[in-house]
């Protein structure tokens, strides 16, 4: 995987902050540990594509899962040592955010609709990646997402499943594999 979009890091607030890309982006982008004040923004932004991947939200188990991306229960995801949530911060605030549970499974990954086709969201996934000691990764993409996982080296390991009124495909990474194209 040549070209990585995080050339150098910078202090921020005791976390460590990352210049995404060449700067392709019309303003600063850096990339920070979440904190439990983005937890309203990351809730926004994940709530906002969680509605266009759901087959019907008034179905009760599509009100259990968005009942898990309030702004409480993201605070309680990023209080956690079981999560590690990294957020994607412009001029306007947050506009991009990863979450990794118990170290290999790529909870979230979402990025405002704006700021698509940026490499923002590679910006995050190697942001998370590489703050983890884990060498393989799952994800339960939305099928919009499969293409967009793909390119960062995961695979698919199963045909689309539904849950909680989601449709997805689980998706395995693994670093060996990965290596192996370079």
């Amino acid at each position: 995987m040549q070209g990585v979009l995080i050339p150098g890091t910078v202090p921020v607030d005791s976390a460590a902050a990352v210049t995404v890309g060449t700067n392709p982006f019309p303003m600063d982008v850096s990339i920070r540990k979440a904190l439990e004040s983005d937890a309203e923004a990351i809730s926004s932004l994940v709530t906002g594509w969680a509605l266009h991947y759901l087959e019907d939200p008034t179905l009760p188990e599509a009100e259990q899962f968005l009942a898990s991306l309030t702004p409480s229960a993201t605070a309680e995801r990023i209080r956690s040592d079981n999560f590690a949530y990294y957020v994607a911060v412009d001029s306007s605030g947050v506009c991009g955010v990863i979450a990794i549970r118990e170290g290999f499974h790529l909870y979230h990954l979402f990025v405002q609709a704006d700021s698509h086709g940026r490499g923002l969201a590679r910006g995050l996934w190697e942001h998370a990646k590489s703050r983890s000691d884990s060498t393989t990764f799952v994800v339960n993409s939305s099928l919009p997402a499969v293409a967009v996982y793909q390119r960062f080296g995961f695979v698919v390991k199963d045909g689309p499943q539904a849950a909680s009124g989601l449709t997805f495909v689980p998706m395995e990474y693994s670093q060996s594999a990965d290596d192996s194209f370079r």
